[in-house]
């Protein structure tokens, strides 16, 4: 049992953290749309998954890293982590995104 994979996680979602609040990007520039939306998509992913392990598609890998908890039966504890995070980094490199759209638009008009 480990818990290298789970703690890599964590750590990446503090960091992801941190930039956000450094540059409000998601969570710290709207924090209500960007709980729902880490919420909603937690949601889906988790369905896309329990329906995969329900079809026997999905079934998981054992790996040193891993702690070996499941919450369900082929469902790794490390999964519910993965998927947050997947969700929130998608939220703050689509804020990124956003914030760099804008810049450009902004210092095109400046320049006429």
């Amino acid at each position: 049992m480990s818990l290298l994979y789970l703690g890599a996680l964590i750590v990446s979602t503090v960091c992801m953290g941190l930039v956000d609040r450094r540059w409000r990007l998601f969570l710290f520039d709207r924090p209500r749309v960007a709980l729902l939306s880490v919420a909603i998509g937690f949601v889906l992913f988790l369905t896309w998954d329990l329906v995969a392990i329900a079809l026997q598609i999905y079934a998981k890998g054992e790996s040193d890293g891993m702690s070996g908890i499941e919450v369900l039966p082929e469902l790794p504890l490390e999964e519910l982590f993965f998927i947050t995070f997947l969700c929130y980094i998608a939220g703050v490199l689509h804020g990124l995104a956003t914030r760099i759209v804008e810049h450009r638009s902004q210092r095109k008009v400046s320049e006429r």
